[in-house]
């Protein structure tokens, strides 16, 4: 019930999102395939699943787990205020990369730990308080991969937004500028298992089981950061095309890669 909670509330933001961006989006050519910007979808259907998707989400995650209500509202308000006047958070650069890294990181993160709930607010307890720590642990590295995502795909959208004068990250601080802070995040974030690995903040002692990980990402990671460099619409339509074809192959080896870890770490 909470991933079709979730399921529905992640359609009904980016539904919205399309609404209030179509007339941009006919100018983008990354996005001038999207339902709503090609006309595929009436705007005024678009909107009536907006609100129909929202209704049915909360609605099934408040007689769920009061807990993965709020979560779940949190998330909907986040992404809401994302395209909808007067917040529009997507037009306040760096506020953008942040809320994109909370709302498509941290609170989906936190929703599936309370499916079964890990959290509560016992912290009289030391094992709730140490819960938290791993949750936070784990929550960061998350945190700076969407953050570093929604930069990759501010530079996309770079030429669209600045004529439809949306003032992003990359928009303000210009493309080199946000390519170099989403490279520090990807880097950062596929250090810190290890710093947490050396500095003893895990209880699991997973280490080389992430190098097996790590050896295979650096290289990947290094070639994507590299043709990265070339901020043109073109090049990232390119990479883009690159990820919609690689990635069910690349999520699928990753569930059979934490699937193997755990087995082996629960000694089965």
């Amino acid at each position: 019930m909470v991933l079709v909670s979730f399921s529905l509330a992640t359609s009904a933001i980016f539904i919205l999102n399309q609404y209030f961006d179509y007339e941009n989006d006919r100018a983008n050519n990354l996005k001038k395939d999207l339902p709503i910007a090609s006309g595929e979808v009436l705007p005024r259907t678009g909107l009536t699943l907006f609100f129909v998707f929202t209704s049915v989400s909360l609605a099934s995650a408040f007689f769920t787990d009061v807990s993965v209500f709020l979560l779940l509202l949190a998330f909907m308000l986040l992404g809401i205020g994302y395209s909808t006047p007067p917040f529009c958070f997507k037009s306040r650069p760096g506020l953008d990369v942040i809320v994109c890294g909370v709302g498509a990181g941290i609170l989906p993160f936190f929703i599936g730990v309370q499916t079964v709930p890990l959290l509560t607010l016992q912290f009289e307890l030391p094992w709730i308080v140490r819960r938290y720590q791993d949750a936070f642990f784990t929550a960061l590295p998350i945190f700076l991969i969407q953050c570093a995502g929604q930069i990759y795909q501010v530079v996309g959208d770079y030429e669209a937004d600045t004529l439809a004068k949306i003032n992003t990250f990359a928009v303000k601080y210009g493309k080199k500028t946000a390519l170099r802070f989403a490279a520090i995040s990807l880097l950062v974030t596929i250090s810190l298992p290890i710093i947490y690995e050396l500095l003893n903040l895990s209880l699991t002692p997973f280490l080389g089981w992430y190098l097996i990980a790590f050896a295979c990402l650096v290289p990947c990671l290094l070639y994507f950061m590299k043709r990265a460099q070339d901020a043109s619409e073109k090049n990232f339509r390119k990479l883009r095309n690159i990820a919609r074809r690689a990635g069910t192959g690349i999520l699928l080896i990753l569930i059979l890669y934490v699937l193997i870890v755990r087995l082996t770490l629960n000694g089965i």
